[in-house]
């Protein structure tokens, strides 16, 4: 009788220590802390893009807080719960935006406190905006190439001249953003052809500057290779980012299977300790007398 009653009891605390672990797995998962020692934050924005429960909250690029909570009220409203320390609760001037962390898909919350001595009430919300990624930096590209190539079509026009140094200026912006980008072959890859597109704009925009009539020829010569240039990389950037969106291609396939990126990494580890075992121990894969070198 004493023996059966302590099997029970030895069951029932194996029982209440695998569910402790679970739970306390379940939260070290899901981001979520054990005990609540900060504060709750309401934002509000537009859209999220992607982000979701758990995702970080990083101030000056320092995680201080992860996101509680996606919820849509309505079109074009969302709100977002954030908990963040209590060393960095909001003043009036408070600001956040949804950011891209990576090229997968990954996503964060870009928080800035505020620098004003009045704190934020507490239950008003932060109306958040979302920053610039990749995609919407192509397509600003893209939308300034297709204004650039109808003003290139009337070569007398008194608004040309303006009109390309403004889409150099876009340009310009545009390699920036990607300069603060994390590096990849994609980023790489659009570098390259925008800055192409800027050393071609600013030829064009140096002729149009110095006025004289002698240049007319070799402005439109230029004019219709930047024409033909934008034209080809915007076909280029348009069909890229379709096959990204479909998941087609090796981007496409890295940015919507997460399994490939693990495996891919898996098969990296597996083979860097295959060749440090080599160095190591090289009799344990070659019989000896098996290889011959022949010194000259």
């Amino acid at each position: 009788m004493d023996l059966t009653y302590k099997q029970e009891v030895g069951v029932g605390a194996i029982v209440l220590v695998g569910l402790a672990v679970f739970l306390v797995g379940m939260f070290w998962l899901t981001g979520q802390p054990l005990r609540a020692s900060g504060i709750s934050v309401d934002l509000m924005f537009e859209s999220v893009a992607g982000l979701k429960q758990g995702d970080p909250v990083l101030v000056s690029g320092v995680k201080k807080g992860r996101v509680a909570r996606v919820a849509l009220e309505r079109v074009k409203s969302v709100r977002v719960t954030i908990e963040i320390s209590r060393d960095i609760a909001p003043h009036i001037d408070a600001s956040a935006a949804v950011a891209a962390m990576d090229l997968f898909g990954a996503k964060f919350i870009d928080y800035n406190p505020g620098a004003r001595e009045e704190m934020l009430a507490r239950g008003h919300v932060i109306t958040g905006s979302n920053a610039p990624d990749i995609t919407d930096v192509a397509q600003g590209v893209a939308t300034r190439a297709n204004e650039l190539m109808e003003n290139a079509a009337n070569i007398v026009s008194d608004r040309l001249g303006e009109d390309i140094h403004n889409t150099l200026l876009v340009t310009q912006r545009a390699m920036n953003a990607l300069s603060g980008m994390p590096e990849g072959p994609f980023v790489k890859q659009t570098t390259r052809t925008l800055q192409a597109t800027e050393r071609v704009m600013q030829r064009v925009d140096s002729m149009l500057g110095s006025g004289t009539g002698a240049n007319v020829d070799s402005i439109s010569r230029n004019l219709a290779r930047l024409t033909d240039h934008l034209g080809h990389t915007t076909a280029q950037l348009d069909t890229l980012l379709s096959r990204m969106n479909r998941g087609e291609g090796t981007l496409g396939r890295l940015a919507s299977d997460t399994m490939m990126y693990h495996d891919l990494h898996a098969l990296s580890v597996s083979l860097t300790a295959l060749l440090t075992d080599l160095k190591e121990h090289p009799d344990k894969y070659m019989k000896p007398g098996l290889v011959r070198v022949k010194m000259f």
